[in-house]
């Protein structure tokens, strides 16, 4: 049995346009886990993440908080215990449109690399105006 306690991982800070912690829980690069990739995001109020699509699908599961969903034009009020399947190929966005933090945990299958994850949400953010130097513990 792999366990993680997710309060020790270090994760990444993504920077603004874009703010956010995510941390890869397991990964194939991660825990020893070669058949999912598993982590947490944290959004501010008022933060998001950038509108993106992957080339396999995504399960969200809302933690704790509350916000708006944006998958292809349609807008979705979330909160927590709404679990959202995102199929491959469609994009899709999340905002925090609440007081306090949301709180999202993803599941990819087949697996991204940890590395590969943080670095997509990296480049996102870098190429609309964050900087190098506030992306943290980008290769944790």
């Amino acid at each position: 049995m792999e366990i993680v306690k997710a309060w020790e991982e270090t994760g990444a800070k993504i920077p603004a346009p874009y703010a956010r912690p995510i941390k890869v829980l397991f990964a194939p690069d991660k825990g020893n886990v070669p058949e999912l990739t598993f982590s947490f995001a944290l959004i501010d109020s008022g933060g998001q993440t950038d509108y993106h699509a992957h080339d396999r699908p995504e399960l969200i599961y809302v933690v704790f908080g509350r916000g708006e969903s944006l998958c292809e034009g349609e807008i979705v009020p979330v909160q927590a215990d709404v679990i959202m399947w995102v199929r491959a190929g469609k994009r899709h966005q999340l905002k925090n449109t609440g007081a306090e933090t949301l709180k999202l945990a993803t599941v990819f299958v087949p697996a991204y690399t940890a590395a590969s994850n943080y670095r997509r949400c990296l480049e996102a953010a870098l190429k609309l105006g964050g900087s190098a130097e506030q992306q943290g513990a980008a290769g944790a």
